[in-house]
């Protein structure tokens, strides 16, 4: 007003908390009405309501264009066609306090808002007035546009988010309290999502627990749990694909009478489906189920803000594994092996008694014999047990199952190293060439060796072997110890360590095989396969903790908390907006993944590499 006064619109929590010079005596309040405007839950709050490990949502305002233009399909055609209005609190400032109420107001509307001035309606006189607010626009660094085209997962976060001010759904619930006493509840619905928001996160509170996880690449069979009718992730490629890391929301059942979660353990990746494991054992399997792979169909009589999954029946697990199209498993405190899915080659019962197995069940070799590590190839599995043998059945065509044939489709072997005798440890499958590692250090492979995936070379032209040798490479001269092998459908890569001067660890990747794609991330030049091993990824300043192979792609974490890739990209798996292929490592755009209230500090970053999809979350 030009005596001095100034007017403030308030739209979130401004309006039940004002705090501050908005609080004194001085200052009047009415209620009013922005017309043209919406309040929506998609500014990032990472100083009140959230932290920078785990962002959690606060109002902005935004023009009913910007809606539309994020929101895009999502817009009803009601709401298209009307005009919105948004009830907030317009406070009026007597001149002797505007320059404190500002900079105050400046210093609490910092992250990612900025002072703009719009027409406000007063409730009251029907008199249009100008006022100040501070909103944050939709090319702000903090606005998330995902939160205001997917109110389920917005929920999720506001269910779940806490910060220096206190938890979001405080906030939350606190806006709606408001709006239930000031406004018309039907109006309100229409232009504002806080009151089905505040419902959904109350759902979601009392029903379930929630596991937030961040993937890649293909989502054709919704591995990625990424479907929904107005493709709210933004799903490219006919809504299959995600060109970089997109949020993912798995919601469970909670457990009648348990107060505490069960945090997660792994996350895994096979060729369409996927799954979380979690400490206490209990198995989430989603995506593609054609054959079984994802266990047997249970449908969950809650009904929560997005469809629950249900934990694997009848089982608690220590480890998974997937392939293409079946499921591995090492059963929790017995060591039991088990598997479903496809059984076509005899890769799930070592038999083939039928084509597909939903039911976990025992492979018929199985005697009481404790598993410690497990591997799926396309259609072959693989076990290392507690007395260091490698058990192999399914296809054994290309020498993979060992040399032992059942019969003209099934293979089943067992194998121990010999001269000198030692224990294995780990196992890796590929498409048809299996890989283990001992107990010294020492590697072996066999099975299909058309792209050198063995990591020998062959003097005639048959390109297979069904009998493990011992794999030579560089470790061996630069004294390196090799900690874990990984194998892709048709390259294999092991991460090795050795101490180096002032106690440090040093890590180097080594790998072979199929490179036509950049999977071995040696560049341009690199030929298309590589029959013998080679040092990978010197360039890369950081040192390597994981390392994942998917078919034909390979993905990594480093010590800066990073997520890497190379190789195939089709769909968008690398995860760089696009989906040419890379022979170097790239660095993975998109969603930076959240470390979520309840998870320690220290929980580090976990990947897993399917087909053509990828998933990373953190693991205390």
């Amino acid at each position: 007003k030009k005596n001095g006064t100034l007017r403030v619109f308030g739209y979130g929590s401004l309006c039940w908390k004002p705090g501050g010079i908005l609080a004194n005596p001085k200052v009047t309040s009415t209620l009013g009405k922005a017309l043209g405007y919406r309040r929506c839950w998609a500014q990032k709050s990472t100083d009140h309501r959230g932290e920078p490990r785990f962002p959690g949502i606060v109002c902005t305002l935004l023009k009913d264009d910007e809606v539309k233009d994020i929101r895009g399909t999502t817009t009803s055609q009601s709401e298209q066609s009307t005009q919105s209005l948004t009830e907030g609190v317009l406070y009026v400032v007597p001149p002797e306090l505007v320059e404190d109420c500002l900079a105050e107001l400046d210093f609490r509307e910092k992250g990612g808002y900025a002072r703009d001035v719009i027409e406000v309606v007063e409730d009251e006189s029907g008199d249009n007035v100008q006022a100040l607010l501070y909103r944050g626009t939709p090319d702000n660094p903090a606005i998330w546009t995902r939160a205001l085209r997917d109110l389920p997962y917005a929920a999720a976060v506001l269910s779940a988010a806490t910060g220096p001010s206190g938890k979001n759904d405080v906030y939350l619930n606190n806006l709606n309290q408001f709006l239930e006493k000031t406004t018309n509840t039907t109006a309100t619905k229409q232009f504002d999502d806080t009151i089905n928001l505040c419902a959904m996160a109350r759902l979601y509170q009392s029903i379930s627990n929630l596991f937030f996880i961040y993937g890649a690449g293909s989502n054709q069979h919704n591995q990625l749990l990424l479907e929904s009718a107005n493709n709210a992730a933004g799903l490219v490629n006919g809504n299959e694909d995600a060109h970089e890391l997109k949020e993912m929301l798995i919601c469970v059942p909670k457990e009648i009478g348990s107060s505490s979660t069960d945090p997660p353990k792994d996350i895994i990746a096979g060729g369409g489906h996927s799954g979380l494991l979690t400490v206490d054992g209990k198995l989430y399997l989603f995506g593609w189920n054609e054959r079984g792979q994802s266990g047997p169909s249970t449908s969950c009589t809650l009904e929560a803000p997005v469809p629950m999954v249900s934990p694997l029946d009848g089982l608690l697990v220590d480890k998974c594994a997937m392939g293409h199209n079946h499921t591995l498993l090492i059963e929790k405190d017995t060591g039991h092996l088990y598997a479903f899915g496809d059984n076509s080659r005899g890769q799930v019962d070592g038999v083939g008694s039928q084509d597909s197995v939903e039911v976990p069940t025992k492979p018929a070799f199985w005697s009481n014999d404790c598993a410690v590590d497990i591997s799926c190839g396309l259609f072959h599995s693989a076990a290392i047990t507690s007395s260091g043998k490698v058990l192999v059945f399914g296809c054994g065509r290309f020498g993979q199952a060992l040399s032992e044939s059942i019969s003209k489709s099934v293979w089943v072997g067992k194998w121990k190293p010999e001269n000198p005798e030692s224990n294995l440890k780990k196992v890796g499958c590929g498409r048809r060439h299996t890989v283990v590692l001992d107990e010294e250090g020492r590697i072996f492979s066999w099975g299909d060796n058309k792209y050198g995936q063995l990591g020998r070379v062959f003097d005639s032209s048959n390109k297979r072997d069904s009998v493990p040798k011992q794999v030579h490479g560089p470790w061996e001269e630069e004294g390196f110890i090799v900690r874990d092998i990984q194998c892709g459908w048709s390259h294999t890569v092991v991460r090795a360590t050795k101490k180096v001067e002032g106690g440090l660890v040093e890590t180097s990747v080594f790998g072979w095989g199929r490179n036509d794609k950049g999977q071995l991330g040696l560049g341009d030049e690199a030929p298309d396969y590589l029959e013998l091993p080679c040092k990978m990824f010197q360039n890369h300043s950081s040192s390597i903790q994981q390392i994942e192979c998917g078919s034909e792609f390979t993905v990594i974490v480093d010590s800066d908390d990073s997520v890497w890739g190379c190789g195939w990209n089709e769909h968008g798996n690398l995860a760089q907006n696009h989906n040419s292929d890379s022979s170097i490592l790239v660095k993975f755009a998109g969603a930076a993944v959240g470390n979520p209230p309840g998870n320690p500090e220290t929980a580090k970053l976990s990947i897993a590499a399917g087909g053509a999809h990828i998933m990373v979350m953190r693991v205390p």
